[in-house]
């Protein structure tokens, strides 16, 4: 709609004329100070924009659209943080990698987000290197300090007792005292929740919301993204018996996206599961070449995992490398993005390189794909 101009009348032109002509310093100074409030005005508003990366949360994430960013975590340690948008609707899977990510982590959303609220956040298992980044530092804090929290989902059990777990259950607590809903996975198993028209949230079922497992790993809280045709999924570090159960469990479609399980772990993304879901794309939150969890080198993606994917799809993401130590980004952060619910793009912040084509991966993998 055409906005109409405010024109002066010929009235308020002869006032203004009149005050001029009998105090003409002031009349000066007022317009001086006009003029200084103006470019005041039209600075700050520059620099909100350069502050924010540009970003206008609005404008960037259209009515219907699913943005799924894999985010790298500002440090050299292996962990886990998706950010999802569907609309104005903001989800938060994980926060890893240490407690010191909580930063990296926030400073992402900010430049996203159009308000300081998360409205589901889903905290798939005890471990550092997803849970971390939401209990932060003294000096800074976690994203549970620095926003509020409509929906927890958490994992139904743990056999964690570690310092930083018990951190973690004080925020909770806390949380819930200021009006977060807190759920554990088992409850919201059949309960999908809306995002948006045609687009839903859905956690899976698996036994080790139930029983006692052998690994903290399988107590996983599983997860898709349904947006129309489409399906997006997402395991945290279900090893295989979890993996075996979640195709027991539930009816697992073809999925567009799936979240490489455990960092590209050998012990995870088994036959059992990818021939079901035969996923198209595959985004991996690791750093190649890392040996932060084994005296092999370049452990994750492991060579096994790559084999076992490649019989699906060449469409293989990951965030960092970390090579003679010396931490860099891959793809950097990763960022899936689907509007229609059919097509979709996806693009890192480093590059666009698929796994294969990177030089990490002619030095230490092979690729025995169709």
């Amino acid at each position: 709609m055409a906005t109409k101009k405010r024109v002066l009348t010929k009235k308020q032109q002869k006032q203004i004329k009149k005050i001029a002509k009998k105090n003409p310093k002031a009349f000066i100074i007022g317009l001086v100070v006009i003029l200084v409030l103006g470019l005041i005005g039209v600075g700050g508003y520059f620099i909100y924009k350069k502050v924010n990366g540009g970003n206008d949360h609005h404008h960037d994430i259209e009515t219907g659209e699913v943005q799924i960013n894999f985010l790298e975590l500002g440090n050299d340690r292996i962990g886990d943080s998706t950010f999802i948008q569907v609309g104005d609707v903001d989800i938060l899977i994980d926060a890893g990698s240490r407690k010191n990510s909580a930063e990296t982590i926030c400073n992402y959303m900010k430049n996203k987000m159009s308000d300081n609220k998360i409205e589901y956040v889903i905290a798939t298992h005890a471990h550092e290197d997803h849970i971390a980044g939401f209990v932060g530092t003294k000096e800074y804090g976690g994203v549970f300090d620095h926003y509020k929290v409509g929906t927890l989902i958490q994992f139904a059990k743990t056999d964690s007792t570690s310092q930083l777990y018990l951190d973690y259950c004080s925020k909770v607590e806390a949380m819930k005292a200021n009006g977060t809903t807190v759920y554990t996975a088992d409850q919201c198993v059949n309960n999908p929740f809306t995002l948006a028209e045609n687009i839903t949230l859905q956690v899976l079922d698996q036994k080790y919301y139930y029983e006692k497992a052998s690994t903290e790993n399988n107590y996983s809280v599983c997860c898709m993204i349904n947006q129309g045709d489409n399906h997006y999924l997402f395991t945290g570090d279900l090893e295989k018996s979890g993996e075996e159960s979640l195709v027991e469990k539930n009816t697992l479609p073809h999925c567009e996206l799936f979240k490489g399980g455990h960092h590209g772990s050998e012990t995870s993304n088994n036959d059992c599961l990818l021939k079901v879901i035969t996923p198209e794309t595959i985004c991996i939150c690791t750093c190649c070449g890392s040996d932060e969890y084994a005296s092999n080198p370049a452990l994750f993606p492991n060579q096994i995992t790559i084999d076992r994917m490649a019989k699906y799809t060449d469409k293989i993401y990951v965030t960092a490398s970390y090579q003679d130590k010396v931490y860099k980004p891959m793809n950097g952060n990763i960022t899936f993005k689907c509007t229609s619910g059919a097509d979709y793009e996806i693009h890192g912040s480093n590059n666009d390189l698929i796994l294969k084509e990177t030089d990490w991966f002619k030095a230490h993998r092979t690729w025995n794909g169709a």
